[in-house]
């Protein structure tokens, strides 16, 4: 038993240090991270159960490793569950941010499951070392293989469902596989130089630190030439007080490999290099990220807001939400003002805003219990190369955000650090054979952890298959949309409902997926609005629209300081404003969302439309100022403040303001649409027929704009042009009931 109980430990580590790099999925909606994570805290939680079990059944004696960063560990993980316990948003501090997943409670948990899990049984460093290394090639392999599109080719031909895979496995992003492999290569180009470490495994360093270094080269991130560089900085000052210390004749010209890779990394990180381009690699999409200074700001403003975010911070996983409330005006200024931002450029940034200055304090006390020991401990020959490491991913901590890949590495190579230093590794030792009583105990506590296990086990599974029914809805849903049959339009758009629904009964805590089935819903009563209105059917409609309503505000109560569910509330009574009490809900809605990110001008907006729509003109006038002032470019609220002219039955002005407006912006299709529209109720006709022409220029899909030309067309009396009009919108619009309607009252 107690070698089936060891097996199972040590495959669980290596499982760990081994799979997570590698780990996607092409059967949940979000391919990369949830995959990591759940493989994660799966392999941990079944390596500590058998721990558990063998001290307790097997050995009847409780061993406990005890080192000098145990107190800090704790401390910082208590600190962080305690963030989590007054989060923001709970749910996203349990389980993580959607798309995110490695700044949650549970991610924190397994890491730190898994250092205790490697500091108490492995025996064998070097091996687990090696593991790792296996999962770095062959992700290195691969990438090359997705950079010269071979994988795209091959999942085409052999395996198409894993064409959502994007760059490589490690990370979803390329700047993050690029600051992954520019710490992992600094640890590489130490081992090479060793003394101690055989020429074989030396020249395999080496060929693996090339390997990355040829894919930083291809990719150009500047952040994983700033870590690479760095990591090299340590690793040459490393590696000449091994040698130093060897005093070998000659020695320090092994130190010519990390020496050269230090001079490409000053080379490519101070001179525009783009090697990707002279050999003509396809372009891959860069991910987009905040400043450094727009990230310390915000994080700065969040945990100083008030006493409970200067102890505790806003909660693990709640990035966006100090995003969206610290937010700053003239960030509307860049082409991301769009953007939502999840995620801080630095790490060290994210834990202040979201653990607080406790947490942040907490975490700085762990580094530096570590830098303390392994300074006290500078003759241990070991030690280096994970000083060398963790140094490196502390560097990448700065200036990127954490993924799992790089957490799962930091952990890791923590873990083999502080085993590299064996003196201050004591042993715990509490005999249960001896204390009849505490063994009857230590079996009843272990027989609790393992329900408490089974039950998490359970619930992750339920939360993992809620993800796959995720994706079904998304994919079920598009195909639906492309269908050009109304029948099987709609089984579609059921089936992606059923699947939505599926995933929120399996997963009843994922607000994102409440905000699907509540968007879902409403799309369906929609789609159904536009039959004629004896093909309707009205009890569906109205059914529809109560569930939209029912899964727009349950997502809200889920997650109530999250902007996406307010606005998704507010769209839902948006786009039902003719029932009653909905453009009431729509204002309530958008107002709560403005509270929650103030400078955003879309919200703005959307609020104005809604005031206006409920005849509050003063009040619309004031939301699309604001929006304006919020973001000067932004054409949509200068329209709509320029529409307010028309309500006020001031249509020459409402004319000159549009006119103003298209002038500066004579691409923007709906303001020379909205420009036609008041020429035409103007008595201006031929011009509204050439504003109509003109948006048919820019968008010939337009079904407005062209319905718009065929009515101005039938007021000057071309009946046949205008025909001809209404027949291209019909073919945009199959069945709608105002066009056939005029077609039968022209073609009599």
């Amino acid at each position: 038993m107690r070698k089936i109980l060891n097996f199972i430990t040590s495959i669980s580590i290596w499982g760990v240090v081994f799979l997570v790099p590698l780990a996607f999925s092409p059967w949940t909606f979000e391919a990369f991270e949830f995959n990591k994570l759940y493989l994660l805290f799966f392999l941990v939680l079944i390596g500590t159960i058998a721990w558990l079990a063998k001290m307790v059944f097997v050995d009847r004696e409780i061993r406990l490793k005890r080192t000098p960063l145990d107190i800090p560990i704790i401390l910082f993980a208590t600190l962080a569950n305690i963030s989590s316990f007054f989060s923001s948003d709970r749910w996203s501090s349990m389980f993580g941010y959607y798309g995110r997943f490695s700044d949650s409670a549970m991610a924190l948990g397994s890491f730190v499951g898994l250092y205790f899990l490697i500091i108490n049984t492995v025996e064998k460093p070097q091996r687990l070392l090696n593991w790792f290394l296996g999962a770095v090639a062959i992700v290195i392999a691969t990438s090359y293989l997705s950079l010269f599109q071979v994988w795209q080719q091959f999942s085409v031909s052999v395996w198409p469902m894993i064409k959502q895979v994007g760059f490589n496995p490690v990370s979803a992003s390329l700047e993050g596989f690029s600051v992954f492999l520019a710490a992992i290569a600094a640890f590489l180009a130490f081992q090479s130089v060793k003394p101690e470490v055989r020429v074989f495994s030396r020249i395999g360093y080496g060929v693996l630190a090339l390997g990355g270094l040829g894919i930083l080269l291809l990719a150009d991130i500047s952040k994983a030439w700033v870590v690479l560089l760095l990591g090299l900085l340590f690793a040459l000052v490393a590696g000449f007080m091994v040698h130093f210390r060897a005093s070998k004749k000659g020695g320090m010209w092994n130190l010519w490999f990390p020496f050269s890779l230090l001079l490409f990394a000053v080379v490519f990180l101070f001179s525009p290099a783009f090697v990707s381009t002279s050999i003509r690699m396809p372009a891959v999409p860069q991910e987009p990220m905040l400043s450094q200074e727009l990230s310390w700001s915000i994080a700065w403003n969040t945990a100083t807001e008030d006493i409970k975010h200067i102890l505790v911070g806003s909660g693990p996983g709640t990035f966006a939400i100090d995003f969206s409330k610290y937010r700053p005006a003239e960030f509307n200024t860049g082409g991301l003002w769009q953007t939502r931002f999840d995620r801080s450029q630095s790490h060290w940034s994210e834990i202040l805003a979201t653990t607080g200055f406790l947490g942040i304090l907490s975490y700085i006390l762990l580094i530096g219990f570590f830098l303390l020991a392994s300074w006290l401990l500078l003759s241990k020959k070991n030690m280096w190369p994970f000083l060398v490491v963790l140094l490196s991913l502390l560097v990448s901590q700065f200036v990127y955000y954490q993924t799992l890949s790089l957490g799962l590495a930091f952990w890791l190579f923590l873990a083999l650090g502080v085993l590299s230093w064996e003196r201050p590794v004591q042993e715990f030792v509490f005999s249960l054979r001896k204390f009849p009583e505490f063994e009857i105990g230590a079996k009843v506590l272990f027989l609790a952890v393992a329900l408490v296990a089974g039950g998490m086990s359970y619930n992750a599974a339920r939360f993992y298959l809620a993800d796959t029914h995720y994706l079904l809805a998304q994919n079920t849903g598009r195909s639906g949309s492309k269908d050009p049959s109304g029948s099987m339009r709609g089984v579609n758009i059921a089936r992606s409902i059923d699947h939505g629904l599926e995933a929120i009964r399996l997963n009843p805590y994922q607000a994102e997926y409440k905000m699907f089935a509540s968007r879902s819903y409403l799309s369906r009563a929609l789609a159904e609005l536009q039959k004629p209105e004896s093909e309707r059917d009205q009890a569906g409609i109205s059914r529809d629209v109560q569930l939209a309503i029912a899964h727009a505000t349950r997502a809200t109560q889920m997650s109530p300081k999250r902007v996406a569910t307010w606005e998704t509330q507010g769209s839902v009574y948006r786009d039902i404003k003719l029932a009653a009490g909905a453009l009431e809900w729509g204002i309530s809605s958008f107002e709560t969302a403005i509270v929650l990110e103030p400078t955003n001008p879309i919200l703005h907006t959307e609020l104005g439309k809604l005031y206006a729509a409920n005849e509050q003109n003063d009040k619309a006038k004031e939301q699309f100022e604001k929006a304006a002032a919020l973001k000067a470019d932004y054409v949509e609220a200068q329209l709509q403040l320029a529409l307010i002219f028309e309500k006020e039955k001031d249509v020459p002005g409402a004319i000159a303001k549009i006119k103003a407006i298209a002038l500066q912006y004579p691409l923007d299709a709906e303001s020379l649409f909205q420009l036609g529209r008041l020429q035409y109720n103007n008595g201006q006709v031929q011009e509204a027929v050439s504003q109509f022409e003109q948006v048919l220029l820019l968008a010939p899909a337009n079904s407005n704009a062209r319905f718009a030309l065929g009515v101005a067309l039938e007021k000057q009396g071309k009946i046949e042009q205008a025909v001809q009009e209404f027949k291209r919108v019909l073919e945009l619009n199959p069945g709608n009931e105002a066009v056939l309607q005029k077609l039968q009252g022209l073609e009599k």
